[in-house]
């Protein structure tokens, strides 16, 4: 008679995070998802004194560059899934593309520019409507509506569509060709969206500033992984409150390299998310993701 065994497992994903909103997912069956691709060498600024950079490159190099990674690394890219098309959200779309030939998912309203922007068949592109649902062979896609954040224009700093450097914000340094309608485009046009696998796990992808109006979209979905936004005003009350509303056992930033700008530890934040989530007896968690590293997701039966 064979021993009984002592543990056993059932995989749901493997992820890794890469920058900003870029996740590389690997779903059970091999096909690959990436969300959002960019990334920043920073050694774009190697021997450039501080001094001679201008406030937005001081900005990106703070921000955004980093290093040890680049569009060689990924695995795949079967689905390049956008929730919007600033250039820190979409500056890698030509380089997996034209490695990978994967289908290019993204709003409607901005699938002809991001073709024009990285050179890219019309035919390889799908555009994506807000209450819709979407049976593709690998998963299930359901877009709702979104917002991107407006803390600039809350506070005072717009750039009306006049102005000649909305055709290069946010796409210069990050290499897009220039000048283009990215920006605009992208904050007008944001969705959020659930991917539910064959196997029914849940993931949930929320970005901008509308979370209060997405969790009643999503209420009876009751998803397992949440990837949501990290304003960067948001306290770990504010964060770990967001988790309990949301209802899934799991939660992982998204846009948290905001941090750097105030060399921020998201490490001790989400100490303090997770202590909150514990002392109101709830069992879900928030994890701040290493760079690059690979994470498996798993139901996992362990015998004491």
């Amino acid at each position: 008679m064979r021993p009984y065994l002592n543990s056993i497992s059932s995989p749901a994903l493997r992820l890794r995070w890469i920058s900003v909103q870029c996740y590389e997912m690997v779903l059970p069956n091999g096909k690959v998802i990436v969300t959002d691709p960019f990334y920043l060498d920073a050694g774009i600024f190697d021997g450039i004194p501080e001094e001679e950079l201008t406030k937005d490159q001081k900005m990106e190099k703070q921000v955004y560059a980093q290093r040890g990674f680049s569009a060689e690394d990924f695995t795949g890219a079967d689905y390049i899934l956008l929730n919007h098309i600033h250039g820190d959200h979409c500056n890698l779309v030509g380089a997996l593309w034209n490695r990978f030939y994967g289908r290019i998912l993204c709003p409607a309203d901005c699938a002809e520019e991001l073709a024009h922007l990285f050179d890219i068949p019309y035919g390889a592109i799908y555009p994506l409507y807000p209450g819709n649902t979407y049976y593709f062979d690998d998963f299930t896609l359901k877009v709702y509506p979104g917002a991107h954040d407006n803390r600039a224009f809350r506070e005072g700093r717009f750039m009306r569509p006049s102005d000649p450097r909305s055709g290069y914000a946010g796409s210069e340094g990050f290499g897009l060709p220039c000048p283009n309608r990215s920006n605009g485009l992208g904050n007008l046009f944001d969705f959020n969206y659930l991917i539910q696998t064959p196997d029914n796990f849940k993931i949930d992808f929320q970005a901008g500033r509308d979370f209060e109006e997405h969790v009643r979209h999503v209420k009876d979905e009751c998803p397992n992984l949440m990837l949501c936004h990290r304003i960067r005003s948001y306290s770990p009350e504010k964060y770990a409150d967001m988790i309990r509303s949301m209802g899934a056992q799991l939660c992982l930033p998204l846009h948290h390299n905001n941090a750097r700008a105030k060399d921020e530890d998201l490490n001790v934040f989400f100490e303090k998310v997770n202590g909150i989530l514990k002392d109101s007896g709830s069992v879900a968690r928030g994890f701040n993701p290493e760079p690059y590293r690979w994470y498996t997701l798993q139901t996992s039966l362990i015998g004491e």
